[in-house]
């Protein structure tokens, strides 16, 4: 197959009319790269509207329609267990807040055509999780099974409890108290994030779309992992074009600043700019006094790549630089230095144990 150049592939996420042009060579690698980022029903859902699906390749109609077929189906059983959820933990007078993917799909808010869910993310009240993970273990959903020291991290260091899994379904929770980890001294004041939660019909709730989107720009930022960040990008797009008002800026503007993350916005503007080039993010740069230092240049350069799919066919050089890059940065961010080289060194242990000696890390 023929591989593609970087900006050919982020010509077509920016401008999917693009892809009706596209040579049937282009298109198998292009449908292989979407399908390792989880993008590939997200195209077919921009294409819907052109009715230009109909004139493509027999093969590449095929896939897109299994694709889409395939995103309504789960997109649907993520509506199911989010309701089932909110009755359940109602029980203990507990209100779920459902977060990223899973508030993209119930909420109208959002625009989730195409989306692609890995598993449910939910918020609730720091004082409500012991109660919460109880009634939830009473309910048939079990908690990932982890040793004494990894059960520690989650509980004190960080903003969720190991992952729970619905044993019928096998639906996978991330039940949160935070939306960053408390250890690292740079988790938001929670009770604004609670404070901008909106409701759908249903009486599922969500975060604001500012919120939303300075909750994903956490995510992308401060965390070490962008396996799937072009993906989050585009989510951030898409709130941004759908809400782009002076209120919805406001808003944001008021999170990021009573919470510290003005670097990390700039960065995320930059980078939004850099891939999809779209006047509502171009006017947020011009207001702004963006700080344009070979620091965050540099950092712009790596997202702009460790984004992108870990994909053979897409060329992307120096791309394994700019992800460890990166990946650094994203642990450093998440605890103080001292507590994160005790952490790495008894993670780096246990993984040396394990492939040395075939012990267990449990």
């Amino acid at each position: 197959m023929k591989q593609l150049q970087c900006t050919g592939f982020t010509s077509i996420i920016a401008n999917p009319k693009l892809a009706y042009s596209l040579a049937s060579e282009d298109w198998q690698s292009v449908l292989w790269i979407l399908e390792t980022a989880r993008l590939d029903a997200w195209l077919a859902a921009q294409l819907q509207p052109l009715d230009v699906i109909g004139s493509l390749p027999d093969t590449v109609k095929i896939r897109l329609s299994s694709a889409i077929t395939y995103a309504k189906r789960q997109q649907q059983q993520v509506t199911y267990e989010c309701v089932t959820l909110t009755r359940l933990l109602a029980e203990k007078h507990i209100e779920p807040m459902f977060l990223k993917g899973a508030a993209y799909v119930i909420s109208p808010a959002f625009q989730s055509a195409g989306r692609i869910c890995s598993d449910i993310d939910a918020l609730v009240k720091r004082e409500e999780l012991e109660i919460a993970e109880r009634h939830l273990k009473m309910n048939l959903w079990l908690s990932k099974e982890v040793d004494d020291y990894d059960d520690k991290y989650y509980r004190e260091y960080a903003h969720e409890i190991p992952p729970m899994m619905q044993a019928e379904r096998g639906t996978i929770l991330d039940l949160h108290h935070n939306l960053f980890l408390p250890v690292s001294g740079r988790a938001p004041d929670i009770a604004q994030f609670w404070g901008s939660r909106i409701q759908t019909e249903n009486g599922l709730s969500t975060l604001s779309p500012a919120a939303a989107l300075v909750h994903s720009m956490i995510h992308l930022l401060m965390n070490e992992e962008v396996t799937f960040g072009l993906r989050d990008c585009l989510d951030m797009q898409s709130i941004i074009d759908t809400h782009h008002s002076e209120p919805f800026w406001q808003d944001v503007h008021q999170l990021v600043a009573d919470n510290g993350f003005h670097e990390e916005f700039q960065l995320l503007m930059s980078l939004l700019c850099s891939l999809f080039n779209r006047d509502t993010v171009k006017q947020q740069i011009s207001l702004g006094h963006f700080n344009n230092s070979l620091k965050n240049r540099f950092w712009l350069w790596c997202y702009s790549k460790a984004v992108l799919p870990d994909h053979p066919l897409l060329h992307n050089p120096f791309a394994g630089i700019a992800r460890a890059a990166v990946y650094c940065r994203g642990h450093s961010q998440k605890m103080p230095l001292v507590t994160l080289l005790k952490h790495s060194t008894v993670k780096m242990y246990k993984a040396m144990r394990k492939a040395l000696v075939g012990e267990p890390d449990e």
